[in-house]
C-alpha cells in the first residue's frame, strides 16, 4: 500500500493516508488522557493510531493498543509500528463491540466519529468515520466498563453539542464523568468547537470543568499551552 509519513516532536514516524489522517483534535485528546508511563493504555477507531504513536512519542512504556475497524488503517499503524521499532505496541483490526480480550486496561480513549445529523456527502467508508455510523457514544461507554480495571478512566473529545449524549453514555454504563474541558480557537470566540471528557469507571461523583483551552493567542499563533501540548516549547 502507498502512504505519506508524517513525523512527530520526537521523531516518531506516522504512516497516513487520504483517509487515514490526523488533526488537532487527536493531539489535544493524547495530552488531556494524561497517561501515565507504565499505564496499559486502548485507544478506539484508531486510524492511523496518530493516539497511541503519540503517547509513544512522548515516552510512553506501558502496553498501548490501537484498535480500528478498517483494516486500511491498521495495516498503517502495522507499518508504523515496524518503522519505529516500538515495542508493547498493538495494532487490532476488529470491531470494539465485538472484541474478545482478556486484557484489561488503565485507559481507554477515543476520538469518535463527530457528525450525527445530516447527510454523508463523502464516499461511503469516509462517511462511517466522520457520521456516528459504526461507533456511538453509547458503544464506546459499553466497551470502556467492560475493558477497563476499577477506576480506569474514559477520555473522549466531542462536538460540544454532544456532550449530553457522551455524559448520559458514561453514567448509564458506570462511568463518571470527571473532568470535562472545551476548547475554543480564540479568547472572544462566541462558541467552543470541542470538548474533552474524562470519565471514572465506578467513580464517585464529582465533577470539575476546567478552564477554556485557548487555540490561539492575541496575535493569532497558537497559545503558549497549545505549543506544550504539540511539544514545541
Amino acid at each position: 500500500m502507498t502512504y505519506d509519513i508524517e513525523t512527530l516532536a520526537h521523531g516518531t514516524k506516522v504512516c497516513i493516508n487520504s483517509t487515514h489522517r490526523f488533526g488537532t483534535d487527536a493531539f489535544l485528546l493524547s495530552d488531556f488522557c494524561q497517561l501515565k508511563y507504565a499505564q496499559n493504555a486502548l485507544d478506539i477507531g484508531s486510524g492511523c493510531g496518530i493516539i497511541p504513536l503519540r503517547w509513544k512519542d512522548r515516552g510512553h512504556k506501558g502496553l498501548a493498543v490501537a484498535l480500528e475497524i478498517d483494516g486500511e488503517g491498521t495495516r498503517l499503524m502495522e507499518n508504523s509500528i515496524q518503522l519505529n521499532k516500538f515495542e508493547n505496541l498493538q495494532a487490532v483490526n476488529a470491531d470494539i463491540r465485538l472484541w474478545q480480550t482478556d486484557m484489561q486496561f488503565e485507559l481507554v480513549s477515543c476520538n469518535p466519529p463527530y457528525f450525527t445529523a445530516g447527510k454523508p456527502k463523502d464516499d461511503a467508508k469516509k462517511a462511517s468515520f466522520r457520521h456516528q455510523l459504526t461507533l456511538t457514544d453509547d458503544d464506546v461507554a459499553a466497551a470502556a466498563f467492560r475493558l477497563l480495571k476499577d477506576n480506569g478512566k474514559l477520555c473522549v473529545c466531542q462536538r460540544p453539542d454532544q456532550l449530553a449524549s457522551v455524559i448520559y453514555a458514561m453514567k448509564k454504563h458506570r462511568i463518571e464523568p470527571k473532568v470535562i474541558r472545551f476548547v475554543r480557537q480564540r479568547k472572544n470566540s462566541p462558541h467552543p468547537w470541542l470538548v474533552l471528557v474524562d470519565g471514572r469507571k465506578n467513580g464517585g461523583v464529582s465533577l470539575t470543568v476546567m478552564p477554556d483551552l485557548i487555540m490561539e493567542d492575541e496575535k493569532g499563533g497558537f497559545s503558549r499551552e497549545v505549543l506544550k501540548i504539540y511539544d514545541k516549547i
